[in-house]
């Protein structure tokens, strides 16, 4: 959305209020129309309109457009201003939550683009409550946005060729938003890191794979996206040599240790409320910096996985010397007696 320069709050004043809030403030994206609200009271009275917030929202994220998601925010302490002001910036997990209980009632906003064109949204409501906690929180975290046999069609094509270039654009040319939003607490968050951090195609399925990934660090975990996108044949790859129409088989949202395992549905549940309390940042190069992040993750489970194969491999080594040294003592003692 474009931004224009803001007028001085006495000069604006002139100005009829409807005109001030059709033609401009409309054309304002959600940070420059929050700093334009501090310029003066009465643009300040413009400006927390909830119309115009809700307008803004839902452009911004057409799914949470839900009577759900609705009558989540109309809770909110300023509605839709708080929503965006929650759902807008990168979130970090900063909140101490590991004396809290997990939360209940999420519900999930999903939006998935590609080069800038909308091709799916979707919005589930997480089942943990009464009744079915148990087996939920006991068992591994997994969000599955489609049904087992749900494809979504799309208008992307594999041209055929060069594999890696396509695997690469598509990197580059899709993008996720996944908003968590907590009716009881009546907070909200975009877990995504809404550039995707890497593609690759998994060799089991032939389907490729797109991670849109939020590091929590303290936890040592990663809150992964993934979106699998294959050929719109069911059960067939896509031809290498031909192409053929994509198909967007999966979207998911699972929370995985540094061993790459998912974790259960209490330690993810208290994980994603961190993240929902956690500490806002709207810096421009959050997309890189995320995507940075992720690389340094991967690097550090590298490590992680060599040293506990070195580990492994000295508990072996010991367990075999004193296996022989044992098995050379009982010998020893049977030929001396």
């Amino acid at each position: 959305m474009a931004t224009v320069d803001v007028i001085n709050g006495d000069s604006i004043s002139t100005l009829h209020s409807d005109i001030i809030q059709t033609q401009i403030l409309t054309r304002l994206d959600g940070p420059t129309l929050a700093s334009t609200a501090t310029t003066s009271s009465y643009l300040q009275t413009l400006c927390t309109e909830e119309r115009l917030w809700q307008e803004l929202s839902i452009a911004t994220w057409p799914a949470i457009n839900d009577p759900r998601v609705v009558q989540a925010i109309s809770s909110f302490p300023s509605g839709y201003r708080s929503f965006f002001a929650d759902s807008y910036p990168f979130t970090e997990h900063t909140w101490q939550s590991e004396k809290h209980d997990p939360p209940t009632g999420l519900i999930s906003a999903v939006d998935l683009y590609y080069r800038g064109e909308i091709i799916y949204s979707k919005v589930q409501e997480m089942e943990t409550e009464k009744g079915k906690s148990g087996w939920f929180l006991s068992s591994p975290f997994r969000v599955d946005i489609l049904d087992p046999k749900e494809s979504v069609q799309t208008r992307i094509r594999y041209p055929g060729g060069d594999y890696e270039a396509w695997v690469k654009e598509m990197e580059e040319s899709m993008k996720l938003n996944w908003i968590f939003i907590d009716p009881i607490k009546k907070r909200a968050a975009n877990i995504s890191s809404r550039k995707a951090v890497s593609a690759r195609r998994n060799w089991l399925t032939g389907d490729l794979e797109i991670r849109f990934s939020t590091i929590v660090t303290a936890a040592a975990a990663e809150v992964a996206a993934v979106v699998s996108c294959g050929s719109a044949e069911a059960w067939k790859e896509v031809d290498e040599e031909v192409g053929g129409e994509i198909h967007v088989r999966d979207v998911r949202l699972q929370v995985e240790d540094i061993e790459g395992k998912c974790m259960k549905g209490r330690d993810s549940l208290v994980i994603l409320q961190g993240l929902l309390e956690g500490k806002r940042s709207c810096k421009d190069d959050e997309e890189r910096r995320a995507k940075e992040r992720y690389e340094e993750y991967v690097r550090m489970k590298i490590q992680w996985r060599e040293n506990k194969e070195r580990k492994e491999k000295a508990q072996d080594t010991i367990c075999m010397i004193f296996g022989f040294s044992l098995f050379v003592l009982l010998w020893s003692f049977i030929l001396l007696r």
